[in-house]
């Protein structure tokens, strides 16, 4: 699906995805991958049932104040270890589907939220 042009300062833009890419800035990626306020970077992951601590620690990097989770083509519930993990951060949490993901991040970094976003491909 293509989502429409922003022309805000925020450094990332999510202008589409499918089921198996997402394109940001116009490059395709084919694969996991998170983004921070100031990066984007893979994210080694196939699943959300692969969350752990150390896959969520990745996403808190350079201090966003929530997290916005995409879980692939599907939602899934979050598994306790993950509410647990930004229950204890004091970080806000949207678990949700991978297409979701990217229209909540679009609309909250526009914003001018300092959001993290991790998304499985």
């Amino acid at each position: 699906m293509k989502l429409h042009l922003n022309t805000s300062d925020q450094r990332f833009l999510i202008q589409n995805y499918g089921e198996r890419h997402i394109t940001i800035n116009n490059e395709r990626f084919e694969r996991s991958l998170i983004l921070t306020p100031n990066q984007r970077l893979d994210w080694r992951i196939d699943d959300a049932a692969q969350l752990n601590e150390a896959l969520l620690g990745e996403l808190l990097l350079d201090e966003p104040e929530l997290i916005v989770i995409g879980t692939g083509q599907q939602q899934r519930p979050p598994n306790p270890l993950v509410m647990r993990f930004f229950a204890r951060h004091g970080m806000g949490l949207e678990y949700v589907s991978t297409p979701s993901a990217c229209r909540i991040y679009n609309i909250l970094a526009s914003e001018g939220r300092r959001v993290g976003c991790g998304l499985i491909v």
